[in-house]
């Protein structure tokens, strides 16, 4: 998973572009434990795929199995604290953000920031994944009200592109995501592939800088499948910061 690029750090950084990096952190945070919950899943079904295979086998029996199950529902729990954690330090950034101007600097700006979601969703081929609203601060990053696939930024400027999608298929198939524009234009695609039929895969990127010019607003987003047939998006999340 490729690092995030954040603005140099010298003694003139400000208190928005540190709070936009804590909410990069994260989202860091928050790719790295859906890659753990996936390992988990697939040494599951590797377990169980060689008991089927190896039933009666005496060096295989069923209270390995369930050592291996205990072992992962302790690594959940660790991940669910790890979470809570995560959701106390994000809900602290964005009320930090939302209170960094004082109310007599008046020409104090803002950045904008947004999260968007989606849950158990069938993708096909070639289209872009629908999207819910997360979360927002400012009105510059915000869903197409016509269509929920597009996300526009209304603002000139640099911005961070973080994604990650887990999808799961009944089939053996390499994958990718691509982040596009109007006319389907890439701005960035990374491919997975799931290992076997009935398996699940996380596909994610973090750290793709944006330039938007003037004239090119509003610019519009897209996050399409690339496959030979349509998948389950089980969890999704793409944020964007102004930076």
């Amino acid at each position: 998973m490729s690092m995030p690029i954040f603005p140099e750090i010298n003694p003139d950084i400000n208190c928005e572009n540190a709070i936009n990096m804590i909410l990069t952190s994260i989202a860091m945070e928050e790719l790295a434990l859906s890659h753990i919950m996936n390992a988990e899943g697939e040494k599951l079904q590797y377990v169980l795929k060689h008991f089927e295979s190896h039933g009666d086998a005496e060096d295989f029996a069923v209270d390995k199995i369930l050592a291996v199950n205990s072992s992962v529902a302790n690594l959940l729990d660790s991940v669910s604290q790890n979470q809570m954690l995560l959701k106390g330090k994000m809900e602290k950034a964005l009320n930090a953000l939302s209170n960094i101007c004082p109310e007599q600097k008046k020409d104090c700006k803002k950045k904008c920031s947004a999260a968007f979601n989606a849950k158990c969703v069938r993708w096909c081929s070639d289209h872009a994944l629908s999207w819910n609203n997360f979360f927002s601060h400012g009105n510059c990053v915000r869903l197409n009200p016509d269509d929920s696939s597009k996300i526009e930024i209304n603002k000139k400027g640099r911005y961070m592109v973080n994604f990650s999608v887990t999808v799961k298929g009944n089939y053996k198939s390499d994958i990718a995501v691509s982040l596009q524009t109007a006319d389907k234009k890439i701005i960035f695609t990374t491919h997975g592939g799931l290992p076997r039929a009935d398996s699940k895969h996380t596909v994610s990127m973090s750290g793709v800088l944006l330039e938007i010019s003037e004239a090119e607003i509003p610019f519009p987003l897209f996050l399409r499948l690339v496959s030979s047939d349509h998948l389950t998006a089980e969890t999704a999340l793409i944020n964007i910061f102004e930076i």
